[in-house]
């Protein structure tokens, strides 16, 4: 028992020599992460409207979720009836070739529309975040925090100028979830030819966790490429590699934002569905008498961990906005500071701050002087 206590010890003091290693490496990319979180609270405080936006998409979701449902018990009506007892009165239902080619179709459908919903939602944010970003921070606003987002910007670039951009990132994520639902009818069907196979499950177990990883990577990547599409109005493939470029150029700053801004949210989401079970739970008790509130305080935890998720994700988005926002910045120059959040300035040069907000800016070459050209004629052509 002591060997193992020491091995353990001497394992978990090699790691922390590692991740001390690596956070004193990278000192300056933290302090980068820190100050866009910083401003991400900043902007999340003075765009208190941006809560309406999952709202409106989230109705948006059940309305479509309702046309589903209805779509789908009028095509499971489609085949042939057989009486299964005559007695209880139940019935079953054949599903012709064309029947279940017409449900997959629709359920792969509903993914895509559903896919697509939340792309718009998270561009609606991610257009919020970037009209924050180069607002004038120099204009002194009634609540005390610099900057002003527009939120109608974002609706009107999704439907008019994007909408292909989000369709075919929203169909990546849509053909992502179907293999993942068809793997789980396979892996429900293997699992109970194989009875308790410990092999067999591990397996399954481990081809799972990698389709839930890549259905996260792919995520991340779609919103980094509506975030630089958004930058720079490219088209989806050229936007998501020049992303994909950005980040490994920048990946300990982008791991820091990451990973700071994951923990704020977790304890965000987690103290708001503890106390909306704790509220939940005086309420029930002054209504009426439980006798066993476990059950439904545990669905009122989850359900609360849900919609905290969905509003919450507003300050994960806007942090990657605002990082991409910066390292354009930092990485193809200033023109004007002005827009430049107070905490973020820092990381300027100086002289380059004070020269931009002054327009003393030295200009760039952008030509090739040839020679000078003398005008021989002038011709005025009539129509």
């Amino acid at each position: 028992m002591l060997t193992t206590l020491n091995w353990i010890t001497w394992l978990s003091w090699i790691f922390a020599g590692i991740y001390y290693i690596v956070i004193i490496c990278n000192f300056s990319s933290l302090r980068v992460a820190v100050a866009v979180i910083q401003t991400a609270s900043s902007f999340v405080a003075d765009s208190k409207r941006l809560i309406f936006v999952p709202v409106l998409y989230f109705g948006i979701a059940i309305v479509f979720s309702g046309l589903f449902i209805s779509g789908l018990i009028c095509t499971s009506s489609i085949g042939e009836i057989t009486a299964d007892s005559v007695s209880l009165q139940t019935k079953s239902i054949e599903w012709s070739t064309s029947t279940t080619a017409i449900f997959w179709y629709m359920f792969f459908m509903y993914l895509w529309v559903i896919a697509f919903t939340m792309a718009m939602n998270e561009f609606v944010i991610i257009v919020a975040s970037i009209t924050w970003y180069y607002s004038d921070k120099e204009v002194h606003d009634a609540d005390g925090i610099p900057g002003d987002s527009d939120v109608t910007t974002g609706m009107w670039w999704s439907l008019r100028y994007h909408m292909g951009t989000l369709a075919f990132g929203s169909l990546i994520n849509a053909i992502v979830w179907l293999i993942r639902v068809i793997f789980e009818y396979v892996a429900k069907k293997v699992e109970g030819a194989s009875g308790e196979n410990g092999c067999t499950k591990c397996l399954l177990g481990c081809i799972r966790c990698f389709l839930a990883c890549f259905d996260r990577f792919i995520r991340y990547i779609n919103r980094n490429a509506y975030i630089y599409c958004a930058l720079s109005g490219a088209s989806f493939c050229e936007s998501a590699i020049n992303s994909f470029v950005l980040i490994l150029k920048n990946s300990a700053k982008f791991g820091f934002v990451e990973g700071i801004a994951g923990c704020f949210m977790f304890i965000a989401k987690f103290f708001i569905s503890i106390m909306t079970t704790i509220a939940s739970f005086f309420i029930m008790g002054a209504m009426i008498e439980v006798s066993e509130p476990m059950g439904p305080l545990f669905v009122i935890f989850l359900l609360s961990y849900m919609v905290a998720s969905i509003f919450i994700d507003i300050f994960d988005t806007g942090s990657n906005t605002i990082l991409q926002c910066y390292l354009l910045d930092h990485e193809v120059g200033l023109s004007d500071a002005s827009h430049i959040p107070q905490v973020l300035r820092k990381f300027f040069d100086s002289d380059d701050i004070k020269a931009a907000m002054s327009g003393k800016l030295a200009p760039e070459l952008r030509e090739t002087f040839l020679g000078n050209a003398r005008i021989l004629e002038i011709f005025n052509i009539t129509k």
